[in-house]
């Protein structure tokens, strides 16, 4: 593997993370707001309502607690989706500075190489 080609993964490891770090978000945003939902039907339940009122309320409190709990499950899904790209992102890392490293050794190794060359044609071809 190449060290662009470990630049390229690590490029798309970041923005499969970020993709799932946005749909987390999203998650908990929906957890908020169905989490409201359910404050504002226990509140709106008082003394004086009536017996089907309050098992609409009750019946949507439930629905929303339904919810709530799909919702939880998502983002344990995607947290766990996080953490293995986290781990791959990290493997990626290293493969780039591996990569780099060789390309660097074999970069320095020519030029050595170059360097032998020129000292060898000037002690033949002197410029004087």
């Amino acid at each position: 593997m190449s060290a662009d080609q470990a630049r390229r993964n690590l490029n798309q490891l970041d923005k499969e993370l970020a993709d799932l770090e946005k749909k987390l978000a999203d998650e908990v945003k929906k957890e908020a707001d169905k989490t409201k939902r359910i404050n504002d039907a226990q509140r709106s339940i008082t003394k004086n309502i009536s017996a089907t009122t309050l098992q609409s309320k009750m019946r949507q409190i439930q629905g929303y607690q339904n919810d709530l709990v799909r919702i939880t499950n998502n983002k344990a899904d995607i947290n766990k989706k996080i953490a293995d790209k986290r781990k791959k992102r990290g493997e990626s890392a290293q493969k780039l500075q591996k990569e780099e490293a060789a390309e660097a050794k074999k970069f320095e190794a020519s030029q050595n190489k170059f360097m032998q060359i020129m000292s060898t044609v000037l002690r033949i071809y002197p410029l004087s």
